[in-house]
């Protein structure tokens, strides 16, 4: 049997950016149930520029 070799990783390898940042501003309700595009603000309104899917502020409060 051989040895394996064990590979150590700089830190934070593996790791998205977006994962584990403190204070991130993202939130699913920014996107599009339908498309997954970045839902626009309109007034009182979510609406996806992509499919024309909408949220009036009375759906997301």
């Amino acid at each position: 049997m051989g040895l394996q070799e064990r590979q150590e990783l700089p830190a934070g390898a593996g790791k998205t950016e977006r994962e584990g940042s403190a204070g991130d501003s993202e939130w699913a309700s920014n996107y599009c149930p339908r498309c997954s595009a970045r839902l626009a603000e309109r007034s009182c309104k979510l609406i996806c520029p992509q499919c024309g899917y909408y949220m009036s502020c009375s759906d997301f409060l």
